[in-house]
């Protein structure tokens, strides 16, 4: 029998092996360009991005207003409009939930309100209506301008006294069950107690 003969032939799925070798040297190269332009960035290299051309504007002409993130807040009313006197007021009742109320209404764009209680029909309007106004918050047109003050609906020259200021205000009151709320004093009562015996404060259950 004669030695050598014609090569094995190769597999049809096999790759020959020039081809092979040189995918896995592209391979290698590839890899070495990436990690040196890695490292290359990482050092702080690189040019600076070159910056847009602006526009050449007209005289008196503004430019173009900076594109606004679709999560910004938007401006605040403080940057523009005025203070006004109240359209509407919620006058009371203590304990009724009015506080949760005016939280929910200033939830809407188109009202504003006043964030501590100003007491101004009650125990400060001697200080008149300009002292008032300064009070409430900036307001753009078509927005509503609101104050929350319970104690307005047990003082007896409170609705002689905004009705001089305006007569289109509305008066805005939550009532309550009184047989909740007795039920609710009976369940809070010893906490209240024993709260107050930690601290001297009373949290208005008793």
């Amino acid at each position: 029998m004669a030695r050598g003969g014609p090569p094995p032939a190769a597999s049809p799925g096999s790759e020959p092996w020039p081809r092979r070798a040189l995918r896995k040297l592209l391979l290698a190269l590839g890899s070495l360009l990436m990690s040196l332009y890695a490292s290359y960035c990482l050092a702080g290299g690189g040019a600076a991005p070159l910056p847009l051309p602006t526009p050449r504007l007209k005289p008196g002409q503004e430019g173009p207003a900076p594109p606004r993130h679709p999560f910004a807040t938007p401006p605040a009313p403080e940057e523009g409009g005025g203070k006004r006197l109240p359209q509407a007021l919620i006058v009371g009742v203590k304990k009724g939930g009015t506080r949760a109320l005016l939280e929910f209404l200033r939830g809407h764009p188109d009202v504003r309100a006043a964030g501590a209680e100003p007491h101004f029909f009650d125990r400060n309007y001697g200080r008149g209506l300009a002292w008032y106004r300064d009070l409430m918050p900036r307001t753009l047109d078509g927005q509503i301008t609101m104050e929350k003050t319970p104690s307005y609906f047990v003082t007896k020259e409170a609705p002689a006294r905004i009705s001089a200021m305006s007569k289109g205000a509305k008066l805005i009151v939550v009532v309550r069950d009184p047989k909740v709320v007795r039920r609710l004093r009976e369940f809070y009562r010893p906490f209240n107690m024993k709260f107050y015996q930690m601290t001297g404060q009373d949290f208005g259950w008793d």
